[in-house]
């Protein structure tokens, strides 16, 4: 492999989050050494995956069938609509087996930093999911950051909640943590999310 080649490699997977400079040289040097076992099957999933991967045209999940097999599945509750910020939290949700309904992946939060504004959420895409279905809640599942609340502000005011009930998950203590160890943020958060016994 030219150097040149080596060098494209390594600043294609320092791009990947989380990793620097130093980290793709190693992985780029592990694959090399591994072109058998492990580049080149990588490298055949990678074009596999981008030629077969597709974008729901309902709810914006990734998947190889269109309509997604979330979305056309008869053992899913239509009537209520999961909204994240992307294919991640639908592994976290799925992962957990607690959520039975359908999603809505909105692609990111709204920034204006990053450049992603209201148009970007796809609301009218929503809309057209309450009007043409029976949906009776829609679940904000949305990270508990400014961008997050601040989106899930916008989708409350978007659609009237005369029509359908809007929730959000609640904020706090998580499961296994020791109260001491919260910040101050959280705790608050589990003050105000706090329910009867």
């Amino acid at each position: 492999m030219a150097q040149d080649e080596l060098q494209k490699l390594i600043n294609l997977i320092a791009r990947l989050p989380g990793l620097g400079q130093k980290s793709a040289q190693r992985i780029a040097l592990y694959l090399i050494k591994n072109r058998s076992d492990l580049m080149n099957p990588i490298a055949e999933s990678i074009k596999l995956t981008s030629s077969q991967i597709k974008k729901c045209d309902l709810c914006g999940i990734l998947d190889t069938k269109l309509p997604c097999k979330i979305c056309s599945s008869s053992s899913r509750d239509p009537s209520i609509i999961c909204i994240v910020e992307d294919m991640a939290d639908v592994w976290a949700f799925e992962r957990s087996g607690f959520f039975k309904g359908r999603y809505h992946v909105l692609g990111g939060l709204l920034s204006a930093a990053k450049g992603f504004s209201e148009k970007d959420l796809n609301l009218k895409k929503i809309n057209d999911r309450l009007q043409n279905n029976k949906i009776k809640e829609i679940v904000l599942a949305l990270s508990a950051t400014i961008e997050g609340q601040t989106t899930a502000l916008v989708i409350k005011d978007f659609f009237d909640s005369d029509k359908v009930k809007i929730t959000q998950l609640a904020y706090g203590v998580p499961v296994g943590s020791e109260i001491h160890y919260l910040d101050d943020n959280t705790l608050g958060a589990a003050l105000e999310s706090r329910k009867n016994l």
